[in-house]
Order: C-alpha cells, then sequence, then structure tokens
C-alpha cells in the first residue's frame, strides 16, 4: 500500500513535470524525491498512529459496552432488583461484577438483590471465593442478597471449598419463586 502511495504521488510530479519543466537536473530531482518521499512517510506514520489509536479506542469502548451488559441489574420495583449471571464467570468478569453491583447498589438504593445462578456455565473455585466477598460487601452497603437458581456442581465446588453464603446471603430454589415471595 505504502509503495502505491508513494507511486502515485510520483506520477503526479511526473506529469507536472513534463508540463511545466519544474525539475531541471539530476541534483534538484534527488532533493525533491527525499524531501517529498520524508514528508510521505511522516504523513504516513502520523496517520497509522493516530488510526492505531482510534481503533484502541473503538475496542476499549466496545469492551466496556459489552461488559455492562454482561452484567444486566433489572429493577422490579423501586426496592428489588435482580442480577441473572449467565455464561462462565472468570476472575476478570468477576471485578467487573463487583464494580457493577455496588455502583448500582449506591446509585438506585437497592434494598434486595436477587442474584440468578441458573445462566452459570462454570465458576472457577477462585472466583466463588470473591463471589463470597462480594456477598459480604453487598450485605455491608445494607443490601439484602438472594441467590437463586444454583446448580448441583457448583454447590459441590462451593461446599468442597469451605464457601458458605448464609450470613451474607439468603438462598432460594428459583427465580419465579423468589419473586412471587417478594412481589
Amino acid at each position: 500500500m505504502l509503495s502505491v502511495i508513494r507511486r502515485t504521488v510520483w506520477q503526479i510530479i511526473n506529469s507536472i513535470d513534463e508540463k511545466q519543466a519544474i525539475i531541471t537536473g539530476k541534483t534538484e530531482y534527488s532533493i525533491l524525491e527525499k524531501l517529498i518521499n520524508d514528508r510521505v512517510d511522516q504523513f504516513l506514520n502520523n496517520f497509522f498512529l493516530s488510526y492505531s489509536d482510534y481503533k484502541d479506542e473503538m475496542i476499549l469502548q466496545q469492551r466496556e459496552m459489552v461488559e455492562h451488559l454482561s452484567v444486566p441489574i433489572i429493577p422490579v420495583n423501586s426496592m428489588l432488583s435482580v442480577l441473572p449471571l449467565i455464561g462462565t464467570i472468570d476472575s476478570y468478569r468477576i471485578k467487573i461484577i463487583e464494580e457493577k453491583i455496588l455502583n448500582d447498589i449506591a446509585k438506585s438504593r437497592i434494598q434486595t438483590l436477587v442474584i440468578d445462578l441458573s445462566g452459570i456455565a462454570m465458576m472457577e473455585r477462585d472466583v466463588i471465593g470473591y463471589f463470597e466477598k462480594i456477598l459480604a460487601g453487598i450485605s455491608m452497603m445494607g443490601c439484602k442478597a438472594i441467590l437463586t437458581g444454583i446448580r448441583p456442581d457448583l454447590v459441590k465446588k462451593m461446599v468442597h471449598s469451605g464457601i458458605r453464603f448464609q450470613q451474607d446471603a439468603e438462598t432460594r430454589g428459583t427465580l419465579q419463586e423468589t419473586l412471587k415471595r417478594y412481589l
């Protein structure tokens, strides 16, 4: 691509020179060639750096949007909200979940947060430990956490890891059961 741009610039210069005879000798042509090539290189370098910065910013904005959408805290009424978690929860995503939960509790004054875990595909042991700390944070903020839809394989991991949520969260079987009780 760079050679195409250079070739095009020099074709334009040569066509102008054929009509007007601006370049008179080899030395003048050599000086002009160096000057123009340096300017083309400088332009292209700045262009590609700017494009790269723009592309990185766009990727960051899209990632933030996806992260925000992956933690949808849905207000049911002024006191109750639901957080359905879906997919794999890894160490990166659990930090996003923590930030979103704590910020939304503070901003929306959520009093009860139902966290539905029925869509969780996988959660590693260290992430389960981090999740326990998030539940403690929810409780510290004066919000009641209710866990629903905990699958048997996740319960086994929690029990074998020595993780217990009883002091920081209530557990219910299904989201539907919980919503019936609180609505």
